[in-house]
């Protein structure tokens, strides 16, 4: 497998992150590398360690503001129980937490890599045969997290990270429900609209495993096209779009993707969940395209 195709240029380009002196519990933070909306990642070592030691740990925590907040609380602590209950190679595991008193944070292997979303913007979409990669350790993930009763509930590019040499991790379970869980009629939604499943938007439809196929597929669409199936501004027309909208045909940005490639994309969409692939036929089916991909450009 090729190397992860981004300008080789792109890290050395980036500033250089200020180097921390702080300390949380048992661990020394090092530098900032990433944040959500309630939460900031830094690179780690252990406060015994020396500075010369290699920083592989990564300490994922609420921002202050968000310390006290019960939703960022409770998101934090799904998180951590999955993580430490389901393992799996492509999905990202807990080591230790401290969550029911401040500060609040838990500690996770450094993953080395970058996520799909920033990879999408740096070169516009991606190559088939990484494409069907991705995704199909992806599924591998979700095959984990579903036979322990859990959907991630957040499926898109910028949950997904990736080597240089290709492995993927699915980050970031906060959103996780499991899989006979209900919605309440005083439910809000949380998550990604723009990779969110049509039954989000039908309270009549149940959640369910084929939810995360959906949010897959959109995420496979966009790694082949560059662009999502749907996109607006407006938050219920892109909601309709999910439930009623055709989904637009992605040969129709790139000419040559193999016709077993649409028809794949277009069940993992469909609205009806009963019609999307189940995770063990998608990886049969993933696993047979990239064998495809490899012989096609190697007689090539």
């Amino acid at each position: 497998m090729d190397s992860l195709n981004q300008p080789r240029t792109s890290q050395r380009a980036r500033p250089a992150r200020r180097q921390l002196t702080r300390t949380i519990g048992d661990w020394h933070l090092v530098r900032r590398i990433g944040e959500g909306t309630c939460t900031e990642v830094y690179q780690a070592r252990p406060a015994t360690s020396t500075l010369t030691e290699t920083a592989d740990y990564a300490v994922k925590m609420l921002k202050p503001r968000a310390q006290d907040n019960p939703i960022a609380i409770q998101q934090l602590q799904r998180e951590a129980f999955i993580s430490r209950r389901v393992r799996h190679p492509h999905l990202a595991s807990i080591l230790s937490s401290q969550t029911d008193t401040r500060p609040r944070f838990v500690v996770m292997p450094y993953v080395e890599g970058v996520n799909l979303a920033s990879v999408l913007r740096e070169v516009g979409r991606i190559v088939l045969p990484q494409a069907l990669w991705f995704v199909r350790q992806t599924a591998e993930a979700l095959i984990a997290l579903h036979q322990s009763g859990w959907r991630h509930g957040d499926i898109k590019p910028a949950n997904l990270i990736a080597s240089a040499n290709g492995h993927t991790t699915l980050v970031d379970l906060g959103l996780a429900r499991t899989l006979t869980s209900t919605r309440s009629s005083s439910e809000s939604f949380t998550g990604s609209l723009a990779y969110a499943c049509p039954e989000t938007f039908n309270p009549h439809i149940p959640f369910s495993s084929g939810s995360d196929v959906y949010s897959l597929g959109v995420t496979l669409y966009e790694l082949l096209t560059g662009s999502r199936p749907f996109i607006d501004d407006d938050p219920t027309e892109l909601a309709a779009a999910h439930l009623t909208r055709e989904v637009p045909d992605p040969k129709l940005v790139v000419p040559h993707l193999p016709p077993r490639v649409t028809r794949l994309v277009r069940r993992m969409l469909a609205k009806d969940p009963l019609r999307r692939p189940g995770l063990e036929e998608l990886v049969t089916w993933l696993v047979d395209l990239e064998i495809d991909s490899f012989s096609e450009r190697l007689s090539a």
